[in-house]
């Protein structure tokens, strides 16, 4: 046991120092000059998004970058969307708004909304863009701006997530406490291994000639996280690729409850862990009771050392994450067990086949 107590301090040091080289490297989307100003299309796939629509339709309107198309694709909803994404096409004719076909056989319902909407598409570069996320002026221009600067074919951003209710905050911290502990994403740039990949489906930014020729979304037409497995194939065909954190001028209110969260999580967590189950687990085991074999066989001093890591690296990862640092302290224990549960959530939506995401079966 004194040896598995060695290998979690180990990890633990590694993850502290893979969060701090996150932290130094300023691994956030940056103010940048434009050496051009080339037409975007913001293409927006939204599925029953009242809630929602107006606001994102309305950030994009008000955004200093003037040169772009906006396309919703109204993916066969029940609720309004439809209505108040065609109030907005008579206001402003920028935005276009296509209709929802019935889902072929083969594909997932947000894969094909971005299939479909890239082909109405005419920007040098495409945006897919969610319906909840928020974004302020600049974020286009920055975005397109790093684009340019370092050659890229797509660039992806992680949005600040708004934390609301209290399960919120328990579930949602998993996705950047798993991202900027395992990962440096300055590699996501700087190496061609296609393991040191993340991606997030919120905000992709897309050079248009390489989308266009490689069609992303129809090649990964039932990938529930089409996102990280587009990002894996990019890689793996030499194009140039980034992921960055948002910073306070992208953001996003992911789910709206404890159970919309580990249902969203489950869905895509095995993928951060190169799509092995088996790993995820063992990861969830290290982080959650690794501290058993450390109190048990290591001095009073290393166990001390140990637990300060564990806080440290929270305390960077908050940071570094614009999350509040209180909440992700003081609900350290219940975030650890959260994401125990979204594993085991998602090991049964694996085998059993029965994730449903906003109607429609995932598996």
């Amino acid at each position: 046991m004194q040896y598995l107590a060695i290998f979690i301090i180990s990890l633990t040091a590694v993850r502290l120092i893979v969060a701090l080289l996150n932290l130094a490297g300023r691994q956030w989307l940056r103010r940048g000059s434009l050496q051009s100003q080339p037409k975007v299309s913001v293409l927006i796939p939204a599925r029953n998004e009242e809630n929602n629509i107006a606001n994102i339709l309305e950030n994009v309107l008000r955004h200093d970058y003037r040169n772009l198309e906006i396309i919703v694709y109204d993916d066969m909803s029940e609720d309004n969307t439809r209505m108040i994404a065609e109030t907005y096409r008579a206001k402003d004719n920028r935005i276009n708004v296509i209709y929802g076909k019935a889902l072929p056989e083969g594909w997932l319902g947000k894969n094909y909304a971005c299939h479909l909407l890239s082909m109405e598409a005419r920007g040098e570069y495409v945006l897919f863009i969610d319906a909840d996320v928020h974004i302020k002026k600049g974020v286009i221009k920055n975005a397109v701006a790093h684009m340019q600067r370092h050659k890229l074919a797509l660039l992806s951003l992680f949005p600040v997530q708004k934390m609301i209710t209290f399960p919120e905050k328990i579930f949602v911290p998993a996705i950047n406490w798993i991202l900027t502990s395992l990962l440096p994403l300055a590699l996501t740039r700087k190496s061609s291994r296609p393991s040191l990949s993340a991606a997030n489906g919120q905000f992709m930014l897309f050079d248009a000639k390489v989308y266009h020729k490689e069609k992303f979304h129809k090649a990964m037409r039932n990938k529930p996280a089409e996102d990280i497995s587009i990002f894996r194939l990019m890689k793996k065909k030499k194009y140039k690729v980034q992921t960055l954190l948002g910073n306070s001028k992208v953001s996003c209110r992911m789910y709206q409850s404890g159970h919309e969260a580990v249902q969203g999580l489950a869905k895509n967590v095995f993928e951060y862990f190169g799509g092995s189950p088996l790993a995820a687990f063992l990861f969830g085991f290290i982080t959650t009771f690794g501290f058993i074999p450390v109190v048990l066989k290591m001095p009073v001093h290393i166990t001390i050392i140990y637990f300060s890591m564990i806080i440290l690296m929270r305390l960077i990862i908050s940071t570094i994450s614009r999350q509040n640092i209180f909440w992700n302290l003081l609900l350290a224990p219940l975030q650890q067990a959260g994401f125990f549960m979204i594993l085991i959530k998602a090991l049964i939506f694996k085998y059993r086949k029965n994730l449903l995401w906003k109607g429609r079966n995932i598996y």
